[in-house]
Formats: structure tokens, C-alpha cells, sequence
């Protein structure tokens, strides 16, 4: 069985991609990868990765920031017709293709190839912020999506809440959830810990996500001298939110530099609780899961989450932290004064946190599609 995985970033950096090779190669699967440089572009990591790898580069006269619609149009056109030239020299009996902009030359070389068209959806693109003010390129793109989701052999999101939405306004088989958890090999039971009782929310800096809630917290946690507010992260958000931090002169605030992510798990296990409050402020955002709710799990760690529909079904199933029911600070101080103060209920959700870890990991998530892209190639030939 070939599979072509095809995304339109530099590979190596997404790491839902490459955990999809690593599961690939591991279960025998003839596999090829075909990419496009970005601004992320390692030739040393894609020569390690361990298939073949076809990096696309966009034409060099279209590069840059366009402002003409034309240009931008033409940039597109051109670089969904390499993509699909290299998906087409591969050859494959399967195509996987990431997200909604890998999709279209993705379905273009299908076509051509008659082949089977897995299509991963790692977002709900065209209902996320970046659309907001793109109406129209989001409606053009969500006809698109449509139309080829019909066509597709099977459709997959990262959590229930996309998979049921997807199903409900396109009208298709509820796509297959492959929710975008550690590896089993990624938990870690370290019991080094940092100073205090420390709460830890990382991942980047991006509105939406809790951090600045977080810091508007510490006033209202001043009398517990030992619980410590953490973030680890990179984005532009970083050094407002330190000298938030320095204006409400607390010195329970403390920032990390990023690490690698395959170090987040271990580095998390430092901690004592995880944050993961995603702000329901578009549908995107709405629908999802936090990446991070599965890392702390993996560290062990109660997490504290927003209230949205993914959190709050693992939640009930696992019983691994705290729900809040409002994004403020308020509620989120709440939260960790009950996990600092109830030790009993601290060491259940710490319990239920490995129990979720352990029932829910990618090797045992992707091996439902390998199931289904075998049977389906064999039942084929």
C-alpha cells in the first residue's frame, strides 16, 4: 500500500504530520511525503525524517507579500498545480492530505491518479479567526470544501464536536476522529518539581487562549504565597503579559522560555496543575481541543479548563480537573485554590489525568485509520 501524506508547510514542524509518518512507517506502510518550503524550511530535518520527501518551492516571482488579488490568485494557481505535479509522481494508492489547503491538489491529482482521498482536517478553517474579515475567500473556500468532503473516501477532525459539525452542515458520513494526543511514549511520571504550587499554561501566545486571564488572576491569589502563575511560549503577546505581570506587582509570576515540543510533557511534569482555557470566540476555536490538555494528562497533571464542548466531554469521561464556567479571573482563581486547598481532589484528577493518557494515545487514535486504509486497499486489488 503507497500513501502520499501531503501538507503545504516545511513537514517537519507540524507535529501531528509527523507523527503520522513515524505510525506509517512503523506499520510497513510504503510511504512518501510531499511539503512546501516555508519560512520554517530545515533541510537537515526533512533529510531525517524517515520516508521520502518532496519539498514544493512557490515560484520566487510570486514571493513575498502580494497586494495585487491577481498575483495572489496566480501565486495560488501556481502552486496547487506543483503540488499536485509532485503528488501525481509518487503514484500513491491513497492520498492523505492536512488540512483544508492541502485538499484541493490533493483532489485534483485523486482524480487524475483515481485513487482514494483521505482528507484531515486539523481546524474548522473557514470558521476561524484569520476569516473573519475574508467573507467572501471563506465562503468560496467552504464551497470548496463542500463539494470535495462529498467526494472524499473518508473524512477525519480532532474532535467530536468538528467531526459533528462537519457531518451536520455539509451533509456527510460523520468524519473519523483522530483527536491530536501525545504518543504513549511521551508520558512521563518525574516527581522533580518547580517551587511551589505551580500553575502552568504553554503552547503560544496567541489571543483566545487564557494567558492574559491567567495574569489578571495573580491579584486575586496574593494571600497564597505558594501558588506560583507560570506561561512558557513564544508570540508577540509574551512581553505584554510580563509587564502586566510587573504592573499588578506580584512575585508570583513567573515566564519561561520555550522549548522543543518534544520536551513539553517533561517539562510540564515540573508543574502542579495544567491550564488549558481556549476562549469560545470563534467556532474554530469553539469545536476544538486543546493540544495541551492531552500533554499535562501525560504529565500527570489536573487541568484547568474552559468550558467548551470537547473539554467538557473528556471531563465528564475522565474526571481529570475543573471545568470554569466563565473565561475571567475570577473563576480561573477559583479553580486553583480548589486543587491547591482539597488534596484529595487534587490527587483523584492527577490519577484520572494518566488514566486518560493511558486510554488515549496517538499510536492507539491513528492505528483506527491504518485499520481502515488497509482494508481498503486490500478489498481493492
Amino acid at each position: 500500500m503507497k500513501v502520499c501524506d501531503v501538507v503545504l508547510n516545511s513537514i517537519w514542524h507540524d507535529p501531528r504530520v509527523r507523527k503520522q509518518i513515524n505510525e506509517y512507517i512503523v506499520n510497513g506502510v510504503d510511504l512518501s511525503c510531499v511539503g512546501v518550503k516555508c519560512k520554517r524550511y530545515d533541510s537537515k530535518r526533512i533529510a531525517d525524517l524517515p520516508c521520502k520527501t518532496i519539498i514544493v518551492e512557490p515560484d520566487s516571482k510570486y514571493a513575498g507579500k502580494q497586494k495585487n488579488v491577481f498575483r495572489k490568485l496566480k501565486r495560488e494557481h501556481l502552486l496547487q498545480k506543483a503540488v499536485c505535479k509532485a503528488i501525481l509522481e509518487q503514484k500513491p494508492d491513497i492520498i492523505h492530505a492536512n488540512d483544508l489547503n492541502a485538499l484541493i491538489p490533493a483532489y485534483m491529482a485523486s482524480r487524475k491518479l483515481k485513487c482514494k482521498l483521505i482528507y484531515d482536517s486539523h481546524e474548522i478553517n473557514t470558521k476561524d479567526l484569520y476569516f473573519r474579515d475574508k467573507r467572501l475567500y471563506a465562503f468560496i473556500l467552504r464551497m470548496e470544501e463542500r463539494f470535495i468532503c462529498k467526494r472524499v473516501v473518508k473524512m477525519i477532525c480532532v474532535s467530536n464536536s468538528a467531526a459533528e459539525y462537519f457531518a451536520k452542515y455539509y451533509n456527510i458520513e460523520k468524519p473519523m476522529v483522530i483527536t491530536n494526543c501525545t504518543l504513549k511514549s511521551d508520558q512521563c511520571n518525574s516527581t522533580k518539581k518547580n517551587d511551589g504550587f505551580e500553575i502552568i499554561n504553554h503552547g503560544q501566545f496567541l489571543s483566545g487562549r487564557g494567558y492574559d486571564i491567567m495574569v489578571e488572576a495573580l491579584p486575586l491569589l496574593k494571600e497564597y504565597s505558594d501558588i506560583k502563575i507560570a506561561l512558557r511560549g513564544v508570540g508577540s503577546m509574551g512581553d505584554k503579559l510580563c509587564a502586566r505581570a510587573e504592573e499588578l506587582g506580584n512575585d508570583n509570576f513567573r515566564f519561561y522560555e520555550p522549548v522543543h515540543v518534544s520536551e513539553l510533557v517533561r517539562e510540564a511534569s515540573k508543574s502542579m496543575v495544567g491550564v488549558a482555557i481556549t476562549e469560545p470566540i470563534c467556532i474554530n476555536f469553539k469545536l476544538s481541543v486543546s493540544n495541551k490538555l492531552f500533554e499535562y494528562a501525560a504529565a500527570g497533571l489536573p487541568v484547568i479548563m474552559s468550558d467548551i464542548p470537547e473539554h467538557r466531554y473528556l471531563n465528564e469521561k475522565f474526571k481529570f480537573g475543573i471545568i470554569i464556567d466563565e473565561n475571567t479571573p475570577q473563576q480561573f482563581a477559583d479553580a486553583v485554590v480548589k486543587l491547591y486547598e482539597d488534596r484529595e481532589f487534587y490527587l483523584k484528577c492527577s490519577d484520572n489525568a494518566r488514566r486518560l493518557s493511558n486510554e488515549i494515545y496517538w499510536e492507539k487514535e491513528f492505528s483506527k485509520l491504518i485499520y481502515f486504509e488497509k482494508n481498503l486497499y486490500e478489498n481493492e486489488m
